[in-house]
């Protein structure tokens, strides 16, 4: 199932576009708001960049190794958990997390467009109908392939960008820069610093371990490298910096909102669609990837996972369950960054990866997965993502110098 050479078309630039694209969206100014509300805002900048660098890290490592073996996320965790354990580990808890995901986000886009339709047109939407209907707008988009993601990127890039740029322009046509310099937080909203870092990490952990579906279409192992840092820390900074300085000047992070309040509604409707579309699909197509694993699919049937995870992930959105889904997404949301640990130590740490294996299962990897879960669920620290990442990552180390495992080691 790896990509031909053909395949490997994707300059760094062409991978960095669909990342930036991904990452400039309204949650990811809500990170920015997140962090100033109890750090000064350079320290809060400080903060932001360190975890940021720490998912950049983790997420170059797999970039590379996904590019060397032209394989997806799923595909690439196949030597450590095994064909069938990396199917149902990997595969579920990607599949169904970054599912749910695209349904929250779905669910957000069609109850704001009912809300602004109503207040500012007359318009009596269904939030239901138009969560459903914009997310099988957005599911298409995913369905049609890798090449129109990027180049949906080149266009909506600029745009949310130019967005993002005059709400904070607009913000400052009554402030000057002094103000952020000067602010302060609320002494009772302080925030520790490594508590931010860790926010920060937690922020795109999903991402980065999902980087080897887009990271294997890159030519080189250096534009997978150049891709992956370009699009997300350039992007990362500057939405927490933007983020953060609307919170302190506008008492808000949400750009919908303060273009709302200024008579743009149309603006806001523009902000709101353009800024969820990429994202979400980035959610549809490696949702689409994982199912598509998960069900052991050979990769023609691709579009059609995607589908299945777009219509879902629709229903889900119009469904109304979300607000007590959010607690079975954030679970599942736990179990992937010790998966980052695994990949990344049996391709670079432990040497022990296998293009062709026979085995379904990997002890190695399930019980240092276990292991990355457990502390995950256990410490409450935000900084418990790198935790994660890091037990997973030495448990399979330690494992895989003892003997062969029995029992799952020897399925075939």
């Amino acid at each position: 199932m790896t990509n031909s050479s053909n395949d490997a078309q994707l300059s760094w630039v062409g991978l960095a576009t669909i990342w930036f694209g991904g990452m400039i969206s309204v949650p990811s100014l809500l990170i920015g708001s997140t962090l100033v509300a109890g750090l000064p805002f350079w320290d809060a900048l400080l903060a932001g960049f360190l975890g940021f660098t720490v998912v950049v890290v983790f997420m170059s490592l797999e970039s590379v190794a996904a590019v060397e073996q032209r394989l997806d996320t799923v595909e690439l965790a196949s030597s450590a958990f095994g064909g069938s354990g990396a199917r149902l580990v990997v595969g579920l808890a990607l599949g169904v997390s970054l599912l749910g995901w695209f349904g929250v986000q779905s669910g957000v886009a069609g109850g704001s467009i009912a809300k602004i339709g109503q207040l500012a047109f007359g318009w009596q939407l269904s939030a239901a109908w138009a969560s459903f209907l914009i997310g099988l707008l957005m599911m298409l988009t995913a369905v049609f392939g890798f090449k129109y993601l990027k180049w949906l990127n080149y266009v909506a890039v600029p745009c949310k960008v130019a967005l993002v740029v005059y709400a904070v322009a607009l913000a400052f046509q009554s402030q000057g820069f002094e103000v952020i310099t000067r602010y302060r937080p609320d002494p009772a909203h302080r925030l520790d610093f490594a508590t931010a870092i860790g926010l920060s990490i937690g922020f795109f952990s999903v991402g980065g371990v999902i980087s080897p579906d887009y990271a294997r279409h890159a030519r080189t192992r250096l534009d997978a490298v150049l891709g992956s840092v370009l699009g997300l820390l350039p992007a990362a900074l500057g939405l927490a910096a933007c983020g953060a300085m609307l919170a302190i000047i506008q008492n808000t992070y949400d750009i919908v909102e303060i273009y709302a309040k200024l008579g743009m509604p149309v603006l806001a409707l523009s902000v709101l669609i353009v800024a969820t579309w990429t994202t979400n699909v980035m959610n549809a197509y490696s949702s689409g990837l994982a199912i598509n694993q998960l069900l052991h699919w050979p990769e023609g049937r691709r579009q059609l996972a995607t589908l299945i995870a777009g219509v879902l992930g629709s229903l889900l959105a119009a469904s109304g369950i979300l607000g007590s889904f959010m607690s079975f997404l954030m679970l599942l949301t736990v179990t992937i960054p010790p998966i980052a640990g695994v990949l990344v130590s049996d391709y670079w740490i432990a040497r022990t990866y296998q293009r062709a294996t026979s085995r379904h299962y990997n002890a190695h990897g399930l019980l240092a997965w276990t292991g990355g879960v457990a502390v995950m669920l256990i410490v409450t620290h935000p900084l418990r993502s790198v935790l994660g990442i890091i037990v997973a990552a030495g448990a399979y180390y330690a494992l895989s110098r003892l003997r062969p495992l029995p029992g799952l080691d020897a399925l075939a």
